[in-house]
């Protein structure tokens, strides 16, 4: 029976199973399965396992190695370790060059299979939909049905639709198999030496061929290590598979050439074994197997008594030792026979040379001080993969299987290459990532929400945000949340103009309750490789070492909030008017007002951008670019959503009408993120943007609601108003004398009473006090405050600046 586009088919011939799984293979090719499709589909397989009804023909222990593997933390991490991060982003792979590389499908996937392995299958399969392939099982034909099972069970958790295109089972004969393998574009095949010729020699041209062949894995030990313990656990890697795994230990050498120490050893692992086997279910030899085993034991016996070589064997219940003093590696019968043999470390490289393509594991048994120096000479030697004896079958997510990664043998390393003018800001080729459906249907979130119910239990590093009154309050990321959000910051401030090449970069994120800009800045410019040089900030507004140091190292791009970078230029005009060097100002925060921009202009400053936007909140949400105007952000499709509401209802607004902006975060585990209110109102910009970028653009128009941004720091107006205890209206204001920005606070009360108690707000004072903003407070009778012109209002917060 075939299990072709999730269905059980009978009745069917291969030719019309093939005519099926090819008709639509152009457009499956064209859309690869998504990661989190597959991941979201092994979480959900993975919660049913835990209902002892679902597949309830499966033994415990299988049931709890199902689930570890469908993990989805577990599989992307392997799918990360295994290709990068990110690994399927067409991005440039240095920014100073235009050449693009990513991860990309094989395409069709042959995957031929052995009976003794019952989940391999299985493994087999969802290993190779983590980087997309079309998978066709052809399974052993002493199979009984399992896997098809487990994969209709599979496809069965998929809500997305996706995955059924890219499993099918096919139980074919070996005679049909050169039909099957036809249609590959890799074949991936265990089994022994012989089988896996007959299958490659039936390959098309150019058909990746991904063997999976016998392997030979043994113990090393070290006579002074050897205790009871450690041979207890080289009995159990012995009993637990019956030596059937290539990670099985056939072989235990010995660091010695002393007969009497081999004996004693010899003595001590039979009596472990005597100990041990009972613990573990024994796997009974066929006819032949048993055969196997007895000329083998015979063999050495005859050996032994003819010649003048010593050696003995140790015989129990279903178990047996033969120890040979010879330095050579080879297979041993199986089914708990073990060889013993002598193997000093000078003779190691020469012993093994012949079997150096076929070692895999060796478990390894010597004190902790010596472990480094013979794993590294066990690696020389050609083995694949050094262990504690102990955990010769355990393994771990991700690791090397046979010298490879097995991710990169299903996947295919792409590039491509442009004119070196050719969407020269463009740090990736990526398609738009499509709306997450984790976010339909869910109410808007506030901050409230944010604060107080959207941390995970994953968050390791945390930003301060808001607090003003009170506990602070943080934001929380991942370290992998962190290092994505600042890979698109970095993409972001290339777009915008910033070249790694030949910039010189100070990194005037300072501040206080800041902190968080110059850390992030810090990063991004890290992974552009830009020429970088962190500043702190001025004692007692005294701002002549920065531009002193500006001149003697030859400093032409700065990035810094306006208010920072307006001070400098405005203190220290004689000195960066002489230098005439600086050629770039990269802003964060809030725009520069026009008398600014042109002052700052004055001193032959070519570009002035508003570099990024983002909360501490969300994280990086857009860039600017060098074909869009001020104000104007491309948003960071890779890792953020956006949606514009309008301002009174949760309903979208058409191109060019203001709303609400609403966050869904695509890249944050530490704290959930979908559809939050950021506080900022803007509209979409109709239209492809001229830099090339298919990401959507948007124009920033300001805050609405409880924040404003001013200073560089974000005021609570209606805070400010309960500590006034009186009649007040806040005016923003730029100071074109001293260039920071002001607040003018309008009270009908006495104001010098009335600015003590607003400097009690924590935000308001710190900007005070590092010489960011500017309060000044007039008495004016409340009748006499500023009115809408339309509404007649008397609105908190008029602001002023352009």
């Amino acid at each position: 029976m075939y299990l072709i586009h999730g269905q059980h088919l009978a009745d069917l011939t291969l030719e019309q199973a093939l005519q099926r799984l090819t008709a639509g293979l152009a457009h499956t090719l064209s859309q690869p399965c998504r990661l989190d499709s597959v991941l979201a589909c092994t979480g959900r397989f993975a919660e049913k396992l835990l209902d002892q009804s679902f597949l309830a023909e499966l033994d415990a222990a299988s049931r709890e190695e199902l689930r570890a593997f469908c993990q989805a933390d577990v599989l992307r991490a392997k799918l990360e370790h295994e290709l990068g991060d990110n690994p399927f982003s067409l991005r440039r792979i240095d920014y100073q060059a235009a050449h693009f590389e990513s991860w990309r499908p094989l395409g069709v996937v042959v995957h031929i299979t052995p009976a003794n392995a019952p989940l391999l299958p299985f493994f087999a399969v969802l290993e190779s939909l983590l980087v997309g392939n079309i998978n066709w099982l052809r399974p052993s034909e002493r199979e009984q049905g399992l896997n098809t099972r487990l994969l209709q069970a599979l496809l069965e958790c998929d809500e997305s639709g996706q995955l059924a295109s890219h499993v099918a089972v096919l139980p074919v004969a070996k005679a049909e198999l050169p039909k099957l393998l036809a249609h590959a574009d890799g074949v991936c095949a265990w089994g022994s030496n012989e089988t896996l010729k007959a299958i490659r020699d039936q390959l098309p041209d150019g058909c990746r061929w991904i063997p999976w062949g016998h392997k030979i894995s043994f113990a090393w030990l070290v006579p002074d290590a050897v205790d009871g313990p450690a041979l207890d656990a080289l009995v159990d890697e012995v009993c637990r598979l019956d030596q059937q795994a290539c990670s099985s230990p056939q072989v235990v050498f010995v660091d010695s050439d002393d007969t009497a120490t081999l004996h004693a050893i010899g003595e001590q692992l039979a009596m472990a074994l005597q100990r041990r086997q009972a613990c573990w279910p024994a796997l009974r030899p066929n006819l032949q197997e048993a055969a196997q085993i007895t000329t083998t034991l015979a063999l050495a016996e005859l050996d032994q008594a003819f010649s003048d070589r010593p050696g003995q064997v140790w015989r129990g219940d279903g178990w047996q030792i033969v120890l040979e003093h010879r330095m050579t590696l080879e297979p041993s019968p199986l089914f708990r026979s073990l060889l013993l043999r002598p193997l000093p470390r000078h003779a190691l490289i020469q012993a093994l040379r012949p079997w150096r393509t076929r070692l895999q594991s060796c478990g390894l048994i010597c004190s902790a001080q010596a472990f480094a120096g013979l794993g590294q000479l066990l690696l020389a030697a050609g083995v694949d993969r050094v262990t504690a004896i102990a955990q010769m079958q355990a393994g771990y997510s991700g690791e090397p299987h046979d010298g490879v990664y097995a991710l990169s043998m299903l996947a295919r390393r792409v590039s491509v290459s442009l004119a070196a003018d050719c969407l020269a800001g463009q740090a990736t080729l990526d398609p738009l990532e499509p709306a997450p459906m984790s976010a339909v249907g869910l109410p808007i979130m506030d901050r409230r929400a944010f604060l107080e119910d959207s941390m995970s239990e994953r968050a390791q590093l945390f930003f301060r945000s808001g607090g003003s009154s009170g506990a602070p309050k943080l934001a929380g990321f991942t370290y992998r949340d962190y290092h994505r959000q600042m890979q698109a910051a970095a993409d972001g401030l290339f777009a915008a103009g910033l070249d790694p090449a030949t910039d010189n970069v100070l990194n005037l994120m300072y501040g206080g309750n800041l902190y968080g800009g110059l850390l992030s800045f810090f990063t991004v410019l890290d992974k552009l490789g830009a020429r970088h040089y962190p500043m702190g900030g001025p004692q007692d507004d005294d701002y002549s070492e920065i531009a002193r140091f500006i001149v003697s190292q030859g400093i032409d791009t700065l990035i810094g909030m306006p208010t920072t970078v307006h001070q400098l230029f405005l203190r220290e005009a004689r000195t960066l008017r002489a230098y005439g060097g600086i050629r770039k100002v990269l802003l964060g925060g809030e725009h520069l007002g026009a008398a600014q921009r042109t002052f700052i202009q004055g001193f032959g400053v070519q570009t002035i951008r508003s570099v990024l936007y983002g909360s501490v909140d969300a994280g990086p949400l857009g860039y600017s670019c060098a074909a869009s105007p001020d104000g104007v952000f491309h948003l960071m499709s890779d890792i953020q959503w956006l949606e514009i509401v309008d301002l009174a209802r949760d309903e979208p607004v058409a191109v060019g009408e203001i709303g609400r902006l609403l966050i869904t975060s695509l890249a944050r585990e530490g704290q959930h993120l979908a559809r939050y209110d950021i506080g900022d109102t803007g509209r979409w910009v109709s239209g492809r943007c001229a830099c090339g970028s298919p990401a959507p653009r948007f124009e920033l128009l300001g805050r609405h609601g409880g924040l404003v941004r001013i200073g560089s720091l974000f005021i609570q107006p209606q805070r400010l108003a309960e500590l006034a205890e009186a009649p007040v209206q806040l005016h923003l204001e730029h100071d074109p004398e001293n260039g920071i920005e002001r607040i003018r606070l309008w009270v009908d009360a006495d104001p010098e009473i009335v600015k003590a108690k607003v400097c009690r707000d924590t935000e308001l004072n710190m900007a005070l006090e590092l010489g960011v903003l500017d309060l000044q407070v007039a008495q004016l009778a409340q009748r006499h405050f500023e009115r809408h012109p339309q509404s007649g209002k008397t609105p908190l917060v008029l602001d002023k600046r352009l």
